[in-house]
């Protein structure tokens, strides 16, 4: 098995908390290999955290060994899990975060972390990533089986976000912000090969509105890159990990727009 071991969370690099994971792992597995796939996600965003890790899925190698954490129900009842799909192995507070991953990479088999000998001899109530995340998948890149690490659970159990999908109502589709990046540009729920098969006919045009809370409806050219319209001007288009996103050309799309959560983006067949 791969001793690659890709991380995402949203700890940020202000404190030493990322350090400390891969510490544990380098103690307990010299050979291991890091990747950082981003520390960066916004604080307890889940949804961010999703779609993130289902950005980089696609380009992992076969085999790879993945921790996930965001999460807000650290301490609670809420499952830690190590999920076996046909590519990776992700390791994640099961709260939805590998709904989008899964999708992408179809699970096989599941346990819940909870046999302590593959723990850290002390667990912190709110350091999961750290002393129980990092040692079983320490323990796993030896050698020790999945399911040692604790009781199997059928893969269908495993949490679900809601309202990952777009509606499509007749001749329209409603989608929701999924993330913002870097840039500013926002990410909606809408995928390309869903839009295509809606759209049937591609010569058909596209009609594209953004709804926010704090200003009127404002319609979007569907463009094909940036570059298309002037610059400080809005645009929608289909982003490079195939899903559509909302940009000003040159600066940045949530903060000139003020898209938040409650955001809505309306593309109507004409």
């Amino acid at each position: 098995m791969s001793r690659l071991v890709a991380l995402l969370t949203d700890y940020g690099h202000k404190d030493t908390y990322v350090a400390q994971v891969k510490a544990v792992l380098l103690h307990m597995c010299e050979s291991v290999e890091f990747l950082d796939l981003t520390h960066e996600v916004p604080p307890q965003d889940i949804r961010a955290g999703a779609y993130l890790l289902s950005t980089a899925v696609p380009y992992l190698p076969e085999g790879t060994l993945v921790i996930a954490v965001v999460d807000p129900g650290v301490g609670t009842e809420r499952r830690a899990v190590a999920v076996q799909a046909r590519k990776c192995t992700y390791f994640a507070p099961d709260n939805g975060l590998l709904t989008l991953a899964l999708r992408e990479d179809p699970p096989e088999a599941a346990v819940v972390l909870d046999n302590p000998r593959y723990h850290l001899p002390e667990v912190s109530a709110t350091f999961h990533g750290r002393d129980l995340f990092a040692p079983c998948a320490a323990h796993l890149a030896n050698g020790v089986p999945l399911e040692q690490l604790g009781t199997p659970i059928a893969p269908d159990t495993l949490q679900r976000l809601p309202h990952l999908e777009p509606e499509f109502t007749g001749d329209a589709i409603r989608c929701l912000p999924l993330h913002a990046d870097h840039f500013g540009n926002v990410v909606f729920n809408l995928r390309y090969e869903a839009f295509r098969a809606w759209l049937g006919d591609m010569t058909a045009s596209v009609r594209v509105h953004l709804e926010t809370a704090s200003g009127a409806p404002l319609e979007l050219p569907l463009a094909r890159t940036f570059g298309e319209v002037g610059w400080g001007e809005p645009l929608a288009y289909w982003g490079s990990n195939g899903y559509l996103e909302v940009a000003v050309n040159g600066v940045s799309a949530a903060r000139q727009l003020k898209i938040t959560g409650d955001a809505v983006l309306t593309l109507v067949r004409r």
